[in-house]
């Protein structure tokens, strides 16, 4: 069962960033902006996978690979894929006028990977532009920020594939919601002829 949620403007907050949108007045929006919010999910992890591509082609040990050149063109391919499905995802998103009102307790896990994304982030940035220098020779610093580079991909596609697991739940639990309420008509009604009858309650055609 879904948890009651209101229709009235809620600020979510992640870090420095707030959405301020509406909940969605309707389920069935609602439904259509937890699908924009999986969508967009979708191209986060083909992000991820174009974070992939980067450090690991300027990995030494790599580089001096016997297979480096079958390597190579793996990586090439890749990166054009995941360059293709980010773009693909990205043109199917659309405007989101609405929040899809998924409860913050089941988006905890996924605030929590965001989070410490962020921070691996920060990390690779003071790394690779020499604003936190380890000690050791700067091949080691390199290793070093490459290994934030990878860390922070692997983190981002474990967020977007939490965050479009918890939406897709979210998106059943409604779809559930929509059933009931469907199947048992309006309050005070036990059948009410202008509501449509469940989809499981249809006859086959």
């Amino acid at each position: 069962m879904t948890e009651p949620v209101s229709h009235t403007a809620e600020v979510r907050k992640f870090l420095f960033f707030k959405d301020s949108r509406p909940l969605g007045p309707t389920i069935d929006d609602k439904i259509n902006a937890a699908v924009q919010e999986i969508i967009h999910g979708v191209s986060m992890g083909f992000w991820s996978v174009f974070q992939f591509c980067l450090p690991i082609s300027m990995i030494a040990s790599f580089r001096d690979s016997p297979l480096f050149d079958f390597l190579s063109v793996l990586l090439v391919v890749v990166f054009i894929l995941a360059v293709i499905g980010m773009l693909t995802a990205n043109s199917k998103i659309g405007p989101r006028p609405y929040q899809s009102g998924i409860p913050r307790h089941r988006t905890y896990v996924s605030d929590a990977l965001g989070v410490g994304m962020v921070a691996v982030v920060g990390c690779a940035f003071a790394l690779v532009f020499d604003l936190w220098r380890p000690n050791g020779p700067l091949s080691e610093q390199n290793d070093a920020s490459n290994l934030a580079l990878l860390a922070s991909a692997f983190l981002m596609l474990l967020w977007s594939l939490r965050s479009i697991q918890e939406r897709i739940q979210w998106v059943l639990d409604l779809r559930a919601e929509q059933g009931h309420m469907l199947a048992r008509g309006t309050e005070r009604d036990e059948i009410d002829p202008n509501v449509e009858p469940a989809w499981y309650q249809r006859p086959a055609k």
